[in-house]
Order: structure tokens, then C-alpha cells, then sequence
């Protein structure tokens, strides 16, 4: 009998330090996830800073008068892939274009944080654009010039997956991390967010959507945006 108590107060010690460890270490995975993107903070006026279900944080701001959104999200529905963690940038200002042009980089068809499968019409790639990518659009007739989209492709095509030009904004989609292979195909963890982003990333992505916004825009409305 008192060998018997032993052995479940022993179990119970174990469980406990067990669930408490596991605990701490959710504790500090969270608190990671909340400051990946303070070392951005400073690029904006009037921040607003939410965080998602897991833990991964929203930024709105304001830049040099225009207003942004930024969020990461984490992508672990992809079959035979690598757990992802994308970055979001978005310019949600109405564009003078009558249809979306969605650019998707090494698509496969399985990118939850995107509608470009939604979109109907594939586009022939203009010269110069990636083979590994894919356009499309709603309306092929009413689209924008597809080549206005080039020069963001200077953000680097080896992490930039998505270029949206649309009536209702501007986006960029880069990937930030990628999950460690051993862990994840032998463990199955997908520990996203170990590194925070870095501000000048940020910075370049944004000078690339303003430039694209520039190019889209009429001349008078540049002049008194």
C-alpha cells in the first residue's frame, strides 16, 4: 500500500512538472510571436497592434500619409511543404483599375492566405517574369498592364510569393521563415516565428508598393495624394 501511494505521488510530481514546463514554454513562445514585428513600430504613426488566436501580431499604421496593414500568418496546410510564415503588406487604397492582376510566385494551389485560386482567368506571362509564376485576373479585357508588376520582383524572388494589384489595394506577400526540416518532419513541430522582422525588410517592401502605386495612379492624383 505505502508503495502503491508512492508511486502515484511520484506520477502526480511528474505530471505536474511536465504540464508546468509545458506551460512556460507556450508562455515564451507567445511572447516571442507578440514582438516579431517591433522592431517595425517605428515606421508608423498611430500604430494599432493586434494579435491573432496563435499569437501572431497585426500591425495598422500610418506612413508618410498613407495608411497600412501588416500582418504575419502562418501557413501549415500545404501538403508535402514546409510549414510557412508569411508576411502580409497591404495598401488598402482604392486603385484606378477595373480588375485584379494577382501575381503568384512557385504556386501550389494550397496557399490559405490567398484567393488567387478563386480568380478564373489564367494570363500568359509577360517576358521577363519568373517561370516558377503564375497570373491571373476576373476579366483578362479589363486588366492593367501586367508589366507595372515588374519592378517588384527586385524584392527577390527566392522569399517574394505574391503581387496584387487590385481595385481596392496593393499587397505584397514575402516569406519571412520557413519551419526547421528535422524538427518538423521528425517531430512534427512547426515552431514559426524565432526571428522578428526586421524593419528594413519592411521598409523595402513598402518603398516597392508606393513606387507601384505612383506608376498606377493618374499624374493630378500623385500630386495631391
Amino acid at each position: 500500500m505505502i508503495a502503491e501511494v508512492f508511486v502515484l505521488c511520484a506520477f502526480a510530481a511528474l505530471s505536474g512538472g511536465i504540464l508546468l514546463l509545458a506551460r512556460r514554454r507556450h508562455e515564451a513562445v507567445m511572447a516571442r510571436r507578440r514582438g516579431l514585428l517591433d522592431a517595425c513600430l517605428p515606421l508608423f504613426t498611430d500604430r494599432l497592434l493586434r494579435l491573432s488566436p496563435l499569437g501572431y501580431p497585426r500591425l495598422a499604421g500610418t506612413a508618410e500619409g498613407l495608411r497600412w496593414d501588416v500582418q504575419l500568418v502562418p501557413d501549415a496546410l500545404g501538403v508535402r511543404k514546409l510549414p510557412a510564415l508569411w508576411l502580409l503588406v497591404s495598401l488598402p487604397e482604392p486603385m484606378p483599375v477595373a480588375a485584379t492582376l494577382h501575381l503568384m510566385l512557385r504556386p501550389t494551389g494550397g496557399e490559405g492566405f490567398s484567393r488567387f485560386r478563386d480568380l478564373p482567368e489564367q494570363v500568359d506571362m509577360p517576358e521577363g517574369f519568373p517561370a516558377d509564376a503564375a497570373l491571373r485576373t476576373e476579366i483578362k479585357a479589363r486588366m492593367p498592364d501586367a508589366r507595372v508588376l515588374r519592378p517588384v520582383l527586385s524584392l527577390g524572388q527566392d522569399r517574394l510569393k505574391e503581387i496584387i494589384l487590385s481595385p481596392k489595394g496593393l499587397r505584397v506577400t514575402l516569406l519571412v521563415e520557413e519551419a526547421d526540416r528535422k524538427n518538423y518532419l521528425i517531430l512534427r513541430q512547426t515552431d514559426l516565428g524565432q526571428h522578428p522582422v526586421e524593419a528594413e525588410v519592411l521598409r523595402d517592401v513598402m518603398d516597392q508598393l508606393r513606387a507601384l502605386r505612383a506608376a498606377v495612379l493618374p499624374d493630378e492624383t500623385r500630386k495631391t495624394a
